[in-house]
This record gives structure tokens, sequence and C-alpha cells, in this order.
């Protein structure tokens, strides 16, 4: 009973996790039709971003996890204007494939430049809330672990009304749905490009400050969330949101129970089977469709 609670409460924070990284990996694809390979390197500039602050100045964790998201936010809109906007519509290129590339030129860059100023080394971060809770005898969990399930699902149902309720939000809609009936409706699919972009960054940044803790700050901190949400989007389907959050959760389920059942060794080699499975089952995910982007 222990070792199934045990799970169950691994899953949700696992899950939430990822679900934060990886909805905004399917917004941009979604809206823009790009794999953004920059999205673990955001996670990463959050981190940094919040251990600076709080390094140099001795502020409060939680302003610096305001100071990361708006920080990478801005990166993000600035990754776009660097290295996307100039391929829009661009005749005779493969506008996909390139930004593809773009963006993974970006993310090397953007590690490089982390790595020259900080150093390659680990650096500690103090938790947002500090000691454990013991739900039964023999299983904890700390209190990091679980704001930090709660601040993603806050942070998940703060975009859900943002895309359903707000002028910007729906235009985002509008734009991943039909660009060519929101252009014909005055819908500036530029400016839609841009928020998205710095939505996504800043999602990952916010994810990077409660990861940073965990997985300590460094400039390689964003491989893993990346290489987890490339799986989670693969699963759910690219550009589905509402799948990308049920994937998010069926991953993060399975990956604690294999760590917990069998070994954690074999949680990724599992992850990449379970992917086969589901490409070979249905190639579009479990939420997505050809040649559509769900929001």
């Amino acid at each position: 009973m222990n070792l199934i609670l045990q799970t169950l409460v691994s899953a949700l924070v696992q899950g939430s996790m990822l679900a934060l990284i990886t909805i905004g990996m399917s917004l941009v694809y979604g809206t823009l039709r790009v794999l953004n390979m920059a999205q673990g390197v955001m996670v990463m500039v959050g981190g940094v971003a919040a251990w600076a602050l709080v390094n140099g100045t001795g502020v409060s964790p939680w302003i610096a996890m305001i100071f990361a998201v708006i920080v990478t936010f801005i990166l993000g809109m600035l990754s776009y204007g660097v290295g996307i906007s100039r391929l829009v519509g661009r005749a005779g290129v493969d506008f996909e494939m390139t930004a593809f590339i773009s963006t993974f030129a970006i993310a090397s860059i953007v590690q490089s430049i982390v790595q020259l100023s900080f150093g390659p080394r680990q650096k500690d971060f103090p938790t947002l809330l500090p000691g454990r809770i013991e739900l039964t005898a023999g299983v904890s969990i700390t209190w990091h672990q679980i704001l930090t399930a709660a601040i993603a699902i806050v942070a998940l149902v703060a975009l859900g009304l943002f895309l359903s309720r707000s002028r910007y939000g729906l235009a985002i809609v509008a734009v991943a749905q039909n660009l060519d009936a929101a252009r014909l409706m005055g819908i500036p699919a530029r400016r839609a490009y841009v928020l998205t972009m710095g939505l996504a960054a800043g999602l990952a940044g916010l994810a990077g400050v409660l990861l940073a803790p965990v997985y300590f700050v460094s400039p390689t901190m964003g491989e893993l969330p990346m290489l987890q949400a490339l799986i989670v989007a693969i699963f759910a389907g690219l550009g589905s949101t509402r799948g990308t959050i049920i994937a998010a959760y069926i991953i993060g389920f399975v990956q604690a129970a294999v760590s917990i059942f069998w070994s954690a060794t074999y949680a990724m080699p599992v992850l990449y089977a379970l992917i086969v499975v589901v490409l070979i089952v249905r190639p579009f995910g479990i939420a997505g469709k050809p040649q559509e982007a769900r929001l």
C-alpha cells in the first residue's frame, strides 16, 4: 500500500512538472509549426537567473522565481525575433526544418554563454519551502514537492484561462486553428507568434526554478527536462495542449512506477519502448491529428 501511495504522489509531482515544461513546446508547435529545441535551455536559464539574483543580492527565492519568469519570457520573444521571424513566409525555405535548426542553434549559443559566464559547476539553490510531511509510515513528501505540483497546476490552469478568456489568448488559438482565417479577421499573426514564444519560455523558466533545488543549477540542467518533454510531446501528439497534459501525467506515472517497483535505471528505456509502441499504433500520438493542432 505504501508503494502504491508513493507511486501516486511521485506521478503527481513528476506529471505536473512535465506538463509545465512540455505545454510551452506544444503551444509553439500548434501555433508556429515549429519544434522548439530551445525549450530545455529556457529551463536552465530560469534556474540560472534565479540563482544569480539570490546569490548576488540575497533576495527571497520567491522574488527570484518571478525574476526568472520575466527574464525567460523576454528571452523567448527575442529568440523569435532573432531566429524565426525572418523565416516566416519566406519563399523557397523549408520553414519547419529551418526553424527547428534555428532554435537548436539558439539553445547551443545560450548554453555556451551561460557556461562562459557562470562556469560549468553545479550550484545549490534553496528550496522555496523547506521541510517534509509524513503521509503514512514510510511514505513522506517534501513541502517543496507539494509546492512544485501546486504551482505547476495553477500555472496550467492560468494558461488555460488566458487562452480561452483573454483577447490575446483567443488570438493565439485562432492563429493555431486557421492562420488564413485569422488573418482575414484582422488578427496580427506575428504578434501571436511573439507572445507564444514568450509564454513558452516563461513557463519553462518557472519550471527551471522549481527544479533547481532538485537538479542543482548548471548549464546542462535543461537537457533531461528537454528529453522528457520531447517524449511527452510525441506521446501526446505535437501541437495538442490538452493531450500534453494527459500524456504528462501518464508518463509521470509510468516513470514513477518503474522507478519504485523495478529500478530507476530502467525508467527511460521503458519510456522509449512506450513511445515506439504508441507511434506504431497511433503515429500522431494519443491526441494528435494529421495537419491539425488542438488548443
